[in-house]
């Protein structure tokens, strides 16, 4: 590839990462046209990648598009529970898939962080929690090395992301959960680890279904 298909991939993967990163962070309200001309002019890119992105984006589920133009997606409960669904399959998966093969770096590294992360939080540092539940999860499906299934599995955390920036489940109940997946995949018992990993997801699933559930940060 020459340098200009180079410069053009990265200016494509940047413009899709920052509009991805808008509609997150909310500032596009659900079901108002997005205004393109305004959107070019903010990120500083022709129509020419703003619409690939947009494309992209749209195949994941997070824009829609009408004869009129694009539109962020509003998302509701029934939105949440099947991205919790399947995330519970797919984890599972990247759980099985990964006990065999991981690193012994990794799985220490995925210990610490959980293990810093609480005694944080007991020191009333309520945030930390929630980054080490993300990072965790992130790295679950990056060290998969499955494209399809990671990409599928992001899609998924990207709509939760959407809906709020919290936990459902406190982190005393769910500590346990995470040092047991991890265990689990320490012994590279794929099998055991994909259940504990569909169990856990599936367990919030419950939470969301109660109507019942609180935010932990």
């Amino acid at each position: 590839m020459n340098n200009i298909g180079i410069v053009k991939d990265t200016l494509d993967q940047t413009v899709y990462l920052r509009l991805r990163e808008m509609i997150i962070n909310g500032e596009f309200p659900p079901d108002q046209l997005i205004i393109q001309n305004q959107l070019t002019e903010t990120l500083g890119v022709s129509r020419t990648p703003l619409r690939k992105a947009m494309a992209e984006l749209e195949m994941e589920g997070l824009l829609y598009r009408t004869s009129k133009g694009w539109y962020a997606k509003k998302f509701t409960l029934e939105d949440m529970i099947s991205a919790f669904e399947l995330r519970a399959v797919l984890e599972g998966l990247a759980c099985r898939l990964l006990a065999p093969v991981i690193e012994d770096d990794k799985i220490v590294y995925m210990r610490a962080i959980f293990q810093s992360a609480y005694q944080k939080r007991q020191e009333h540092d309520k945030d930390a929690y929630y980054l080490a539940d993300k990072k965790f999860h992130n790295l679950i499906a990056s060290e998969t090395k499955d494209f399809h299934l990671s990409r599928s599995l992001e899609s998924c955390k990207v709509i939760q992301t959407s809906l709020t920036k919290g936990l459902y489940r406190s982190p005393d109940e769910t500590y346990p959960e995470h040092m047991a997946i991890i265990d689990a995949i320490g012994k590279r018992d794929g099998d055991l680890a994909e259940e504990l990993m569909r169990n856990h997801i599936r367990a919030t699933i419950a939470v969301l279904k109660s109507g019942d559930s609180s935010i932990y940060f």
